[in-house]
């Protein structure tokens, strides 16, 4: 379908099928995240879920990037435009977490490469597995092939998710105002003071480690640079104003 054709079709007709693609891509999307929450509190095992549910979405939402670029260019604007400005806000959010642990250390580590690295390549099943494993030296003293490995396979997981993070981000609010991205910086951030592997690891907030106030501080300034570059990209390169509301409204008018 050319882009002049899908001008000149009628809100319903454009949006037939888009609004449950829509959600099926922001669930896809959310897929990432739900890697560490489901793997810490053991309801799947992190090599479980990396096969069954991690690498699944990855395709299918390439596949629907597919399929959206010829049948839903609305969609296919969204989606691509969330996962590169989402991968380009991370590299933001990197400016600043990583001399946050390497030069403030404020952070216990390189917890967003390293901890994923871990758990996708089965050296830990849980976070306090892993901590005891960086407090007794035992992730330093592997193989330089093993911490490679880890190595590379978590900053591919820490921009993918980053990317994903975008896309749910264009998908629920389209174009938006730029400082859209700033409050869903804010809200990551605050999902991550209670996740279940900081709770169990540093305390909710991480006010185990330090003076308390560390660990959020410094991931707090480092989601509202990936907000801020997040929320202006989409706003320049997302094509149509309107949110997933919008949608909703146009496909049961």
């Amino acid at each position: 379908m050319s882009p002049k054709l899908a001008d000149q079709l009628k809100p319903e007709q454009r949006t037939k099928g888009e609004l449950g693609f829509t959600i099926l891509t922001i669930l896809l999307a959310g897929a990432s995240v739900n890697f560490f929450i489901f793997g810490s509190l053991g309801i799947i095992p992190f090599i479980t879920y990396r096969d069954v549910i991690l690498i699944p979405s990855v395709i299918a939402i390439v596949a629907i990037g597919i399929y959206s670029r010829y049948k839903m260019k609305r969609l296919s604007n969204r989606l691509l435009t969330g996962l590169w400005t989402g991968a380009i806000a991370t590299l933001a959010l990197e400016a600043i977490r990583i001399p946050g642990y390497a030069v403030l250390h404020w952070l216990p580590g390189d917890d967003m490469i390293m901890m994923p690295g871990a758990f996708l390549n089965g050296l830990a099943p849980s976070p306090m597995a892993l901590m005891d494993m960086m407090h007794s030296g035992a992730m330093t003293s592997m193989p330089q092939s093993v911490i490679m490995t880890v190595v590379i396979s978590g900053a591919i997981y820490h921009f993918w998710n980053g990317a994903t993070m975008g896309a749910m981000y264009t998908l629920f609010m389209g174009k938006g105002r730029w400082y859209y991205g700033i409050a869903w910086g804010f809200i990551i951030n605050i999902g991550m003071m209670f996740a279940p592997w900081l709770i169990m690891m540093m305390g909710p907030f991480g006010y185990k480690y330090m003076a308390g106030y560390n660990i959020f501080v410094v991931a707090l300034a480092a989601h509202l640079a990936y907000g801020v570059v997040l929320g202006v990209f989409a706003q320049r390169f997302v094509k149509e104003k309107g949110s997933i509301a919008t949608l909703r409204k146009q496909h049961t008018s």
